[in-house]
């Protein structure tokens, strides 16, 4: 019979399925992940297997660009049968995908809290020397904003909070992602905020919370601009001086129409009493024909009840018109208030970081609105947007038809521009410039806003801010990296806290793979021209690299993942670190217990 140490892999050397989530494995705990999220708050017993490793393995399977849940268990090359990829993650086995199951539906609220707090230190040294190398540079901070749609079934009954909403281009059922990026030279794309919403969720308010998070990552905002809002606040309280006095000269005008209603009643009454009083004389004594007293009071009766009547409608309509006016005057007061107090805040925070950098933020059609406009551009952001609003759209195609003078931007497009363009519910002037493409069926337009800090400013360069605003295709090839690789439109649970716990990790995923290259790189005994390229590509390291076989070589002290033979990256080896041999779970005998070094 073999010994123990013989049945290990820990002495020599360990076969992998996946050798590339083996150095990520040691990259995780060089930056103090893994020991990180073994204190996440769980409600669930541990049995087998922790609770807070299976989430570390729900991480790994997203790595691993697994599809469905299932996959962890069943895919070709199962990750619950790779121990060596366990022993990297500092885990003592891998659970089936049934049990990781079970600990996403346990998670809750408190969980979700305290992971997110967890990716966010493990995060933050990273973005700090990004926005460091930024400012260093004098360049903009650009981030980038977006919406992607989490569709279901739309006859499901068991997602929590699904909704139906707009959702590439289709009404369907399902939750929308909110995601905010930061365009950076050291990592490339670095998502900084992702909240996950019901699939009707309101954009406007989504994005403000993004800011929100981005800001308080960053460490950092841009200068504030409070004198914009004082303009604001003369004109509100103008506006209340104005509505002020048509609310005293309507007022005054209900007391005139009271009065002449009450006069018109009295005179009524009085022509009641006569009535009656010719109505109880004999009638012997009473003139008949057109022309008799009683006919004549009738005549006069009518005549001031129908002045009664339009009297009273009259009163009616100034007393609403008064109510009006008075209620407009109140809204505008607590509007006045709510922007002296955002003065106040905007003054504060100016005063708390008095060298603000520029920055910059571009937004698609569904942010695009008056209001969200008017908050980025007072918070000091230059924006760069689109409109989706078709009246805008034909507007300013009319205004083209008058005599514009086209500039060519690219193969197939050409742009024209205005200057101090206002649009509704945003009191400061925009630049808008309208887009025509030329397609083989038809032109198509489009319209492009950016804000405009001068409102005397000339036009910009056309070409420019063409190709600057489809930089933004940054962020739609992110949307599409999660899709495609971390599959993060395959929602994986049915809960609530599992659906979220599922966005905040793949995104952490996308920038944990760029942030392991600069640790990888030095790392690298022997490599390829093949590999060097996989290097700069998270789709292919996860698709390609992180599936790759390969052995785990402990011979010389020092550990090396040597990719295998049968891997597009023969002959590539990763020198990991010295280390002391550690035994693995022992799965000839079923051992769940891990035996450490």
């Amino acid at each position: 019979m073999q010994s123990e140490s013989t049945l290990t892999i820990s002495s020599k050397v360990g076969p992998t399925q996946h050798a590339m989530l083996i150095v990520w494995g040691h990259f995780a705990h060089s930056i103090g992940l893994t020991d990180q999220l073994q204190g996440l708050p769980i409600c669930q017993k541990t049995v087998a297997y922790p609770p807070t490793a299976k989430l570390t393995e729900f991480l790994i399977g997203l790595l691993a660009g697994n599809e469905y849940l299932t996959d962890l268990s069943e895919a070709a090359s199962p990750l619950v049968k790779d121990l060596e990829v366990a022993a990297a993650w500092q885990l003592p086995s891998l659970a089936a995908a049934s049990s990781v199951s079970r600990t996403l539906k346990a998670c809750d609220d408190r969980t979700v809290t305290a992971l997110q707090e967890v990716l966010e230190a493990v995060s933050q040294p990273f973005v700090q020397r990004a926005v460091s190398d930024l400012r260093e540079r004098n360049e903009v901070i650009l981030l980038d904003a977006d919406l992607t749609g989490l569709p279901v079934s739309s006859t499901s009954r068991t997602y929590p909070g699904a909704a139906f909403g707009y959702m590439d281009g289709k009404v369907r059922l399902g939750y929308q992602l909110a995601q905010l990026c930061l365009q950076t030279h050291l990592f490339g794309r670095q998502w900084l905020s992702a909240r996950h919403h019901p699939g009707n969720s309101v954009s406007c308010q989504c994005l403000l919370e993004l800011l929100a998070d981005a800001e308080r990552r960053l460490g950092c905002h841009p200068r504030r601009r409070p004198e914009l809002v004082a303009q604001r606040i003369v004109a509100c309280e103008q506006t209340i001086g104005a509505v002020e006095t048509k609310a005293v000269q309507k007022e005054a005008a209900v007391a005139a129409q009271l009065e002449r209603v009450a006069s018109l009643q009295e005179r009524l009454a009085r022509a009641h009493a006569a009535m009656e009083v010719l109505l109880a004389a004999p009638l012997s004594s009473r003139q008949s024909g057109p022309y008799s007293t009683l006919s004549r009071l009738q005549k006069q009766m009518d005549g001031w009840q129908g002045q009664l009547r339009r009297a009273e409608a009259r009163l009616a309509r100034l007393r609403k018109a008064a109510q009006e006016y008075r209620q407009q005057t109140q809204r505008q007061q607590e509007e006045c208030e709510r922007l002296r107090t955002r003065w106040q805040e905007l003054c504060a925070q100016n005063d708390g970081q008095p060298d603000a950098p520029r920055c910059k933020i571009r937004i698609d059609a569904g942010f695009c609105n008056g209001q969200i406009l008017t908050e980025l551009i007072e918070l000091g952001y230059e924006v760069e947007t689109k409109s989706a609003n078709d009246a805008l759209v034909r507007t300013l195609r009319k205004r083209a038809d008058s005599g514009a003078s086209w500039t060519r931007v690219g193969d197939n497009a050409e742009m024209v521009a205005w200057t101090g363009h206002h649009i509704r519910n945003c009191p400061y002037p925009l630049t808008v410039g309208l887009e025509r493409f030329h397609t083989p069926k038809e032109v198509l337009h489009a319209v492009l806003i950016r804000s405009q800090d001068d409102p005397q400013a000339a036009c910009p360069d056309l070409q420019e801010w063409f190709h600057t605003y489809n930089g933004r295709q940054t962020i739609e090839a992110g949307n599409k990296e999660e899709k495609g690789t971390f599959k993060v439109q395959h929602l994986m649970s049915h809960s609530a806290s599992g659906i979220r716990i599922q966005c905040l990790l793949t995104v952490f995923a996308a920038n944990f793979v760029r942030w392991a290259d600069e640790w990888v790189r030095p790392r690298v005994e022997q490599t390829s021209t093949r590999f060097e390229g996989v290097l700069g590509s998270p789709k292919r390291l996860v698709r390609v690299a992180a599936n790759s076989p390969g052995v785990v070589d402990r011979t010389s002290g020092e550990l090396r993942v040597r990719f295998g033979e049968l891997s597009s990256f023969a002959g590539v080896v990763i020198c990991l670190s010295a280390v002391r041999p550690v035994q693995l779970r022992l799965a000839l005998f079923g051992s769940d217990h891990f035996l450490g070094p």
